[in-house]
């Protein structure tokens, strides 16, 4: 496949011409302002001017180098370092919002307000500007003004409840779930704000909360029986709970997932382990069958697994059609012959951070392809170019 990498090209996504103003920090709001980039629009990064003798604001995602997940979630991005405390810089972010079409941040907003950054204080000299806001707690809400991490909003969402009743331990998703969902919803957001901007030339604030996101999204099949009203059941969905719902271990220490949803499904994982006389049960030709039944032929599945090797299940499972994934490894994505026939990682030079691995975007578009044309920059590396024009027009 053709790479998508062009250092220093012209953007070419469907959003060139859009700018971004992008405040944001560690992973929610950054995430959302890279893909904006990816897609072609301009996005401007203001972050305080780094020290190096500290770790900067956000810093869970910046070092006196930069950290990976800095480098991960902030490419197609200049970088303009300024002190919004300082009423000199914080004109001269006044003046980006003039010529902007979006400003992204994912600052608590009392923080804002300080700055003189809040919606309502702002709204009336930027009426065309999509003013995208995130932070954990719906900010219409008691909890608006409580600090929020990945992990604070699994637990306060139902995750780590959901973990608990499948495998007894109140573990966190090994993931940032929760930044990377609401990320995405903030894009999501974000983009129809501008659908609208561009139809009728008005901006408007997009407000998101972490929680809210996540609890929408854990609630798509756990809502289960409590979606009607009087309750037909329980909340969770019955699989995804079940104890047996996990990979399957092979003879030769590698694990598949083979989930039977179907009959059809549970008859053919029976038959490949050996399970002959249990897969004839006359039970499995029923439209639907007893979940206890169901749950009766997984477990002898994964009782018996081991009876074939990751190829032999691999052959068996591709011959019969059933849908199945081999467990990757995460440390071998990047060789995964799968990753490479798609392109989806690269190897780049850095101009400062040296040969480094890039993730690029998996949105493919026929007409306005993404393309990755800068790469993440140190704080303030853009500030002569974006400020150019203020200082030209200052001389003036």
């Amino acid at each position: 496949m053709s790479s998508s990498i062009d250092l220093g090209g012209p953007a070419t996504g469907p959003l060139r011409g859009v700018t971004v103003i992008d405040l944001s920090t560690v992973v929610m709001g950054p995430m959302a302002g890279q893909i904006l980039g990816d897609f072609g629009a301009d996005v401007i990064r203001v972050e305080p001017p780094f020290d190096t003798a500290r770790i900067s604001p956000g810093g869970m995602s910046r070092t006196p180098g930069m950290a990976p997940l800095y480098l991960q979630n902030n490419r197609n991005k200049r970088n303009v370092a300024l002190n919004l405390k300082d009423p000199e810089d914080r004109a001269a972010l006044f003046d980006l919002l003039d010529d902007a079409d979006v400003l992204l941040t994912n600052m608590r907003a009392g923080a804002l307000e300080r700055l003189g950054l809040g919606y309502e204080q702002i709204r009336e000299r930027f009426p065309h500007l999509v003013y995208a806001h995130a932070q954990g707690f719906n900010a219409q809400s008691s909890q608006a003004g409580r600090p929020a991490y990945d992990e604070v909003i699994q637990a306060v969402t139902g995750l780590v409840n959901l973990h608990d009743r499948a495998a007894g331990s109140v573990q966190f998703l090994p993931t940032f779930i929760a930044d990377k969902t609401a990320g995405l919803y903030l894009l999501a957001g974000l983009l129809a704000a501008l659908y609208h901007q561009a139809r009728t030339g008005e901006g408007q604030l997009v407000s998101l909360a972490m929680a809210d996101a996540m609890i929408a999204i854990n609630l798509v099949e756990h809502l289960a029986g409590e979606v009607f009203s009087p309750p037909t059941g329980p909340v969770g969905n019955p699989m995804s709970l079940e104890a047996e719902h996990v990979a399957l271990r092979t003879a030769d220490g590698g694990a598949i997932s083979a989930i039977p949803y179907t009959n059809a499904d549970v008859r053919t994982l029976l038959i490949g382990a050996g399970c002959t006389e249990l897969a004839a049960d006359p039970c499995w030709d029923a439209e639907v069958t007893d979940r206890e039944q169901r749950r009766v032929g997984v477990r002898a599945v994964i009782a018996n697994s081991t009876t074939r090797t990751t190829a032999e299940w691999t052959d068996y499972l591709t011959a019969n059609d059933m849908p199945f994934g081999v467990v990757v490894d995460i440390a071998d994505l990047p060789d995964d012959p799968y990753v490479r026939e798609v392109g989806l990682i690269e190897e780049v030079e850095h101009p400062t951070e040296g040969r480094m691995k890039v993730v690029t975007n998996p949105a493919h578009f026929s007409k306005t392809p993404t393309n990755i044309r800068r790469l993440a920059e140190r704080a303030g590396d853009s500030n002569d170019e974006v400020l150019a024009r203020r200082s030209a027009d200052s001389a003036a």
